[in-house]
């Protein structure tokens, strides 16, 4: 029998059973699905907006319950618990418990990653060579928002050609990875951190190189590679994210600047040598 709750709902066999929008809906007061994602960042394991490819586990409160889910998302289990797994797409997801006598249903708004982020690696020596005018940095990269997990996903760098120009003219038209690859291999991801995102495992080698010649003073010059990265469900269609770019500065003085998606190091030949990778 109904209550004075509003957000409560009426028994199955009621001709006005409407249940509610969004977050939990109760077709009965005996069964209800709370969730809790399977990871412990971010910290907010109750929320309902999911990253693709997340996992969050159910529970229902009545145990003789069959499982179903509609969107793009997979769910396993039986009885009073069950594991909901977004897909690769963005959008709405619920899963539903039925009973003998109750229906319950949970929705869930999956998004993707927003654009890469890179930073340098914290506490890592920056690469150079005293006395020549390079530059280069581990990198670290992060899918955002923060306010999901990204843990499930894989990531990749594909391929590409520079423009460059000035010190680095011998470089023009030089492949970013070995030539004849397209891609680099797949790396799993890592878990969240708070006001940052989901880092990748790894740490990406940026590096502007040295293609020789008397200084000072320097022929200036810019070399620029497009620079696209994947991500899937473990497993699934590569999505690609928005392109960006690798660029790498000389100045007549043999200053450096290297540069990637909003992370940058500079040095200028004077500067001591750093070797945080073998040459």
């Amino acid at each position: 029998m109904p209550n004075g709750d509003s957000d409560s709902s009426n028994p199955l066999d009621s001709p006005d059973s409407t249940g509610s929008t969004g977050g939990a809906t109760r077709n009965c007061t005996t069964c209800t699905i709370t969730s809790q994602t399977a990871v412990s960042a971010p910290p907010d394991r109750a929320r309902t907006t999911i990253g693709v490819g997340e996992e969050v586990d159910l529970t229902c409160s009545d145990s003789s319950v069959g499982w179903s889910v509609t969107g793009d998302a997979v769910l396993s289990g039986s009885g009073t618990s069950a594991t909901l797994q977004a897909g690769s797409t963005a959008g709405a997801v619920t899963a539903t418990a039925t009973g003998p006598t109750c229906t319950c249903s949970i929705s869930f708004t999956v998004i993707t990653p927003s654009n890469p982020f890179m930073e340098p690696k914290n506490g890592a020596d920056l690469k150079h060579h005293n006395g020549r005018p390079d530059c280069g940095y581990l990198g670290e990269f992060y899918l955002q928002p923060d306010t999901v997990s990204f843990k499930n996903l894989e990531v990749r760098e594909k391929n590409s050609k520079c423009a460059a120009d000035g010190f680095y003219k011998n470089f023009n038209n030089t492949s970013h990875q070995p030539e004849g690859q397209t891609e680099s291999a797949w790396f799993t991801m890592n878990d969240c951190i708070t006001g940052k995102g989901t880092p990748a495992n790894l740490d990406d080698t940026i590096y502007s190189g040295d293609p020789g010649g008397a200084g000072p003073p320097f022929e200036a010059g810019t070399m620029t590679f497009p620079i696209v990265w994947e991500y899937r469900v473990r497993g699934g269609a590569a999505t690609a994210l928005n392109q960006f770019e690798q660029k790498h500065v000389v100045d007549a003085t043999g200053k450096c600047t290297t540069s990637k998606d909003g992370a940058s190091a500079s040095r200028v030949p004077g500067d001591p040598d750093g070797n945080p990778w073998p040459d």
